[in-house]
């Protein structure tokens, strides 16, 4: 599957300078007409590096072009006599005289969608046929991650029955996976950002992303894909970690991240997505349990899974946070006999409080919700604390298992920072920001300190062995993390 760079610009000198930069990056570029202040197709087509979509989004389906001005169907035309190699056409713009002249030579017929998945997939790929169209494109706004996966069933079916190729697009951050997967599918080619704040629609992957760490022009029919299922998932170093375990050990495989917005949306769309495996992050890990076909006995135990893997249809789950947090925290100290207080009650803390239990360690659990610390000490036998008294907690090593510090709770601590004292081990499982606030104010008060990537590598490692019964290429996972993170550590 080939990559097309959606160029943002607004005007046609700009366009023709990232047309000459982004060459290198691009196997086509898609020129946005309704955004170019100054349009002048001749000097963009003189400075044509790779082919060009040629596209005039009206306001309707999400451009800048006004509905009502009729000059949008002569641009259109413009494009498919100067030679644009494909021209896209919206289906309900009805400009058969355009559709007519660029039939057989790079017709895209295209529907968008904001508002939700359309309800007659087949009917719409039907018109987009009967109007001439070289390639069809259907672009949503999906409600659910279960819209995602309806949409990439039918393109799935589309490429089984052969014909014109669909490009499907399902728009904002639950639909990821469309614009990644499309090569299982036989899609031409699929869009993308230039950079980080330069996308043409929402949900856009920076092209040297979606090159490097997902490789998506290496994705085909019998690539296997493995998912990574959570909320605020977009941005994960985990699909860093498994792609270059999975290109250095050759396997033909990929993981990428899922947005889900509910468990049942997600099981929902599971046909669509076939994935061969995920990872399960925050907050499923404690709900995903129950609908799981097995659950091995660590994983029942915790009352936590973060690994699944798919055999025969049958989803099979187990835990590997408790040998990612003893992978980064016994190189340190070994935890048996040691005071640990784990701030947090949900899937990752449940992993952790039974590891360390069982590894000897003296557990208690705080949270901001004592009932829920409550019933986690409860569960797995140990004590409970209201985190407002923390400072009256003793402890030789302390966990951080919330999303304090991250991006979805920037600078936040999940302690007051003059609770930490010398000597301290910390451990902080967010991991990104490399260095949270809580890190931060641990190395202030000579404590010492183990970054949340540390435990990200040892788990994926073990799940990385679970998916594929071979050993992780642990080198090139910890290279891979490294070179996310901006450094060595």
């Amino acid at each position: 599957m080939r990559i097309c760079i959606s160029l943002t610009e607004k005007t046609t000198l700009e366009i023709v300078d990232r047309l000459i930069d982004l060459a290198p990056l691009a196997d086509l570029f898609e020129i946005r007409a309704d955004l170019i202040s100054d349009l002048d197709m001749l000097t963009i087509l003189r400075a044509r590096t790779r082919p060009l979509v040629f596209t005039c989004l009206p306001r309707s389906e999400g451009g800048q072009w006004p509905d009502d001005d009729a000059n949008r169907r002569l641009r259109l035309l413009e494009a498919v006599k100067r030679g644009f190699d494909y021209v896209d056409v919206n289906l309900r713009s009805d400009f058969t005289e355009v559709m007519v002249e660029k039939s057989g030579r790079g017709l895209i017929v295209s529907y968008h969608a904001l508002d939700g998945m359309p309800d007659d997939l087949s009917g719409l790929m039907a018109q987009m046929r009967e109007r001439g169209a070289d390639i069809a494109k259907i672009a949503a706004r999906p409600r659910t991650l279960a819209e995602v996966g309806r949409l990439m069933a039918f393109a799935q079916s589309v490429a089984e029955c052969g014909g014109i190729p669909l490009i499907p697009i399902a728009m904002g951050s639950l639909g990821l996976p469309s614009r990644l997967l499309g090569g299982r599918s036989g899609v031409p080619f699929t869009f993308a950002a230039a950079a980080d704040g330069a996308e043409a629609a929402p949900g856009q992957i920076p092209a040297a992303r979606m090159a490097k760490i997902f490789r998506a022009r290496e994705i085909g029919p019998g690539t296997k894909v493995y998912g990574l299922v959570g909320r605020d998932v977009a941005n994960s170093l985990s699909p860093v970690l498994h792609n270059a375990a999975f290109a250095a050990a050759r396997i033909n495989a990929v993981q990428v991240p899922i947005e889900a917005d509910s468990v049942d949306s997600f099981l929902a769309a599971l046909p669509g997505l076939r994935l061969a495996g995920f990872s399960v992050t925050r907050p499923y890990k404690n709900e995903i349990v129950a609908r799981l076909h097995e659950v091995d006995d660590r994983a029942r135990a915790f009352g936590s899974v973060n690994t699944v893997t798919v055999r025969d249809g049958r989803l099979c789950g187990t835990s590997t946070d408790g040998l990612g947090l003893l992978a980064a925290l016994t190189p340190r100290i070994d935890p048996d006999g040691k005071r640990v207080a784990i701030v947090g009650a949900g899937g990752a803390a449940r992993a952790a409080v039974g590891t360390l239990l069982r590894r000897g360690a003296v557990v208690t659990v705080l949270s901001r919700r004592p009932e829920q610390a409550r019933n986690l000490a409860k569960e797995m036998g140990c004590a409970s604390a209201d985190l407002a008294a923390f400072a009256s907690c003793e402890w030789e090593i302390l966990i951080n298992a919330t999303p304090a510090g991250s991006s979805v709770a920037p600078g936040v601590l999940p302690v007051p920072a003059e609770t930490l004292h010398r000597g301290g081990v910390v451990l902080d499982m967010v991991a990104l920001p490399r260095e949270t606030p809580l890190l931060r104010e641990a190395r202030q008060r000579a404590c010492v300190a183990i970054e949340g990537g540390e435990m990200l590598l040892g788990q994926a490692v073990a799940q990385f062995e679970t998916w594929t019964g071979q050993a992780a290429p642990v080198g090139e996972m910890r290279a891979a993390l490294q070179g996310a993170l901006g450094g060595g550590a």
